[in-house]
């Protein structure tokens, strides 16, 4: 049984298991993804994971821990576990909108393009749609939170 940053390779299924953005997957899959090489990072509380204004094209799933999105050094909104983040310059290509910052100690799964390609089509595919169901909640809450000020 591999070992990624401390985690065992059935610690990291158990924490696919109860996040919803793996509902889709199936056993095998989450095996495969557990077993990625490079694909899992940890920061510690106060940790800029994200640079506003800089080009970086990964994305994060959040599997333990909690994030601070920052813009201008204003805090935003607050992100925890099975939240992801990062995917707009993921998508787009562009430079970082925000900062985020770990606010305690977090356990991520990083993907970018190359590393996305290894995992194959089914796994990249369910990756995207969850991502792109993701950013619809998101549109949806802000959509809401405008249509409330007004």
């Amino acid at each position: 049984m591999s070992t990624v940053v401390g985690y065992s390779q059935e610690q990291i299924i158990d924490l696919m298991q109860v996040i919803p953005f793996f509902e889709t997957f199936t056993l095998y899959e989450k095996k495969r993804m557990a077993s990625f090489q490079g694909g899992f990072v940890t920061y510690g509380p106060g940790t800029k994971i994200i640079t506003e204004g800089k080009k970086d094209t990964s994305f994060y799933i959040l599997l333990t821990g909690r994030v601070a999105t920052v813009k201008q050094g204003a805090e935003l909104n607050t992100m925890g576990k099975g939240e992801i983040f990062g995917e707009m310059a993921f998508f787009a290509n562009t430079e970082r909108s925000t900062s985020v910052v770990a606010q305690e100690s977090v356990f991520l799964f990083r993907f970018n393009q190359e590393s996305l390609q290894k995992l194959g089509c089914e796994i990249r595919e369910k990756i995207k749609d969850q991502c792109i169901l993701k950013m619809i909640k998101r549109v949806d809450k802000l959509t809401e939170r405008l249509r409330v000020r007004m």
